[in-house]
């Protein structure tokens, strides 16, 4: 069992152990054959978490993975009692902003396509991501 006491002080996401009531659907991946049992699975709501867990898992030297949308095939985004960074909760958003002139989509590491499509159709723009707009934008 890993020993997330260090981590607590400084990080501002949600740590989930095996055990923890969501501990199964933090597993969850489009993929069955990619599902691995995580040691950690930590949500971090800012990049300085993110670089908190890094920390964390170099230090104590535990395998470290990082979860996108989480249609990680191989089996990239989990890891087999390790620690896996989970960006789907707090970095799955998309936001359009103005840059000069033209519209620029700014996209979480958690987002998926629907959430990119959903986002541009307000804004009356149209993606060229594909027809699958449940799988992941960059892993």
């Amino acid at each position: 069992m890993i020993n997330i006491d260090p981590l607590k002080t400084v990080f501002g996401g949600d740590l989930v152990l095996p055990g923890d009531p969501d501990y199964e659907a933090a597993l969850h991946r489009w993929s069955t054959t990619a599902v691995r049992p995580a040691g950690l699975v930590a949500y971090p709501k800012t990049p300085e978490d993110v670089s908190h867990v890094v920390k964390f898992a170099t230090e104590h030297k535990y395998d470290l993975a990082v979860r996108g949308g989480g249609h990680s095939q191989s089996g990239a985004s989990s890891s087999d009692g390790g620690v896996v960074i989970d960006l789907s909760r707090y970095f799955g958003g998309c936001e359009v902003t103005e840059r000069d002139g033209q519209s620029v989509a700014n996209v979480g590491g958690g987002c998926i396509w629907k959430n990119v499509d959903e986002t541009a159709i307000q804004h009356g723009l149209a993606t060229v991501g594909g027809t699958i707009n449940h799988t992941g934008c960059g892993g």
